[in-house]
């Protein structure tokens, strides 16, 4: 699970890095800082309003580039995520 939220932390560095992005409504900063505890998150209790909040931030950064293919990845790679905590969950491992 950790490699996916590592994946996302190394495309938020490359969309930092670049200045063709739209970030008028996300802040890349709250972004990557949430991407990282909810990293460290994952040996304890995962709070699921932060991958709620995080899931809204990504999909709002995603259609304000316009689905490019670093923020396509960056939606795929949380999705991922997602899917394998909720599996995690309901096996009953958090």
């Amino acid at each position: 699970m950790s490699e996916h939220l590592d994946n996302i932390i190394n495309d938020i560095d490359l969309i930092k890095k670049a200045d063709n992005y739209n970030l008028k409504q996300i802040n890349i900063d709250f972004l990557e800082k949430n991407i990282i505890e909810l990293k460290n998150m994952l040996s304890n209790n995962i709070d699921l309003e932060k991958v709620d909040t995080i899931a809204k931030i990504i999909y709002q950064l995603n259609l304000d580039n316009s689905f490019s293919n670093l923020t396509n990845h960056i939606s795929n790679e949380f999705y991922a995520f997602e899917f394998m905590l909720e599996k995690k969950i309901k096996k009953g491992k958090l």
